[in-house]
């Protein structure tokens, strides 16, 4: 299984602040991060979407 962090990482280049799944029961989800950028900004940014039994789809 892949990891939320590892799945940031690989698809960004930027290690994430946060990253957390967010699916409503019974439906389709998604993988949301928060990223600090080297200018000081902090971007939230869809990073995966979930399937609805929680498998990740990239």
């Amino acid at each position: 299984m892949v990891s939320f962090e590892g799945l940031a990482r690989r698809e960004y280049g930027l290690r994430p602040t946060m990253v957390w799944k967010v699916q409503p029961k019974g439906r389709k989800g998604f993988v949301m991060a928060l990223f600090k950028t080297p200018d000081g900004k902090t971007v939230r940014k869809v990073i995966a979407k979930v399937d609805e039994q929680g498998n990740i789809i990239t």
